[in-house]
């Protein structure tokens, strides 16, 4: 059993913010400086002051308070465009944005809700909305929302990443995999998207496609943590000789301990893994003992008992690559053909209940 996975599950959200009119968008338009945002907000300001129920241009200050990271300000000057007009649509979205940036997801939902029943049709909002629905775990009204953006947007890549990781989360592997193909069609050189589609490959035993894709996204992005990490289990662990490959493990997985600073639980039980399949033992019993303090300090108990089963095999020599694991019973047939029904008992059984003293 793998302690876990590194995979790439932040939620991506939709980050455009969209202008009420000209005037909210004219501040936009413009390539600013930091002094130059500055001024443009001043400017924004006396705009406002002279024209206080003008819902554009409250827009258009509170889209330069966000290029500023003034987002308190710029929901107080959405909702004071949104109570001189409050069917706009695009307030709303802009809105719930400013509101997941301060941590106001609850409000954010609603903010975006409020925005799709202006308009069914608001792809952003929908994506959005269904990215803080996945966020709290509620999956299945997620992922309606995500059907129904690509229903009205189905060139959306972010999308079609999300609703992959969402059917990854509910353990729907061929599903996954379908949304990372479709995402992949739209942006073929999203390296986490390449990853997160080469795991879902690898779930499926797809073990050639899996490391292909795991090294196209590694070639695009080297220091993908969730790449690097899940290839070097891949190439540590593999069944198929043709895909195992101890030394690439070794490399990868050192590569990932350097980019964590060997902090990270799940990375120091794969580098413990690659250095038992190359048979340094005594490293790989090292990084298992990291492993097991890093998770034993973030309160991970659940993947204890797993890394510490690894640390005591690798303390008996054990894994070595030549192994009929987990296949033996298959094999047994075969390799005690010819004996008789006693010495056959003896050598799967009695040999050993009779040293180690218990019955069968």
């Amino acid at each position: 059993m793998r302690s876990g996975l590194l995979v790439g599950m932040a939620i991506a959200l939709l980050v455009q913010v969209i202008p009420a009119g000209p005037a909210a968008a004219a501040p936009l338009t413009q390539d600013l400086t930091r002094q130059g945002l500055l001024d443009a907000i001043a400017e924004q300001e006396q705009l406002v002051e002279g024209a206080p129920y003008n819902h554009e241009i409250r827009t258009g200050l509170a889209l330069l308070y966000l290029r500023a990271g003034r987002s308190d300000d710029a929901v107080t000057q959405l909702q004071a465009a949104l109570r001189t007009e409050p069917e706009h649509a695009p307030a709303h979205y802009n809105l719930g944005y400013a509101l997941v940036l301060l941590g106001r997801n609850e409000e954010a939902i609603a903010a975006y809700e409020r925005a799709i029943a202006i308009r069914a049709d608001y792809a952003a909002a929908r994506h959005n909305l269904g990215g803080l629905l996945q966020a709290q775990g509620r999956l299945p009204e997620a992922a309606e929302q995500f059907r129904l953006a690509l229903e009205s947007e189905p060139g959306n890549a972010g999308t079609y990443f999300n609703l992959g990781m969402l059917l990854q989360m509910q353990g729907d592997t061929s599903g996954a995999i379908e949304q990372y193909r479709l995402a992949l069609e739209i942006t073929p050189n999203d390296a986490q998207t390449h990853s997160n589609l080469a795991q879902m490959l690898a779930a499926e035993k797809q073990w050639a496609d899996a490391v292909a894709e795991y090294l196209i996204a590694l070639e695009t992005m080297p220091n993908l943590l969730s790449a690097v990490v899940n290839l070097a289990w891949l190439r540590a662990t593999a069944p198929d000789d043709v895909f195992r490959d101890p030394d690439h493990a070794v490399a990868l997985a050192a590569q990932a301990a350097d980019l964590t600073d060997r902090r990270n639980f799940i990375v120091m039980d794969t580098l413990g893994v690659a250095y038992a399949a190359v048979g340094r033992f005594d490293d790989a019993i090292a990084a298992a003992n990291t492993a097991i303090a890093l998770a034993q300090a973030e309160g991970e108990d659940v993947v204890l008992g797993p890394i510490r089963a690894r640390a005591t095999m690798y303390s008996t020599d054990y894994p070595h690559s030549v192994t009929l694991w987990p296949d033996s019973k298959r094999h047994i047939p075969e390799l005690t053909r010819g004996l008789s029904d006693e010495d056959r008992g003896a050598v799967l059984a009695g040999n050993a209940a009779r040293v180690y003293g218990f019955e069968v």
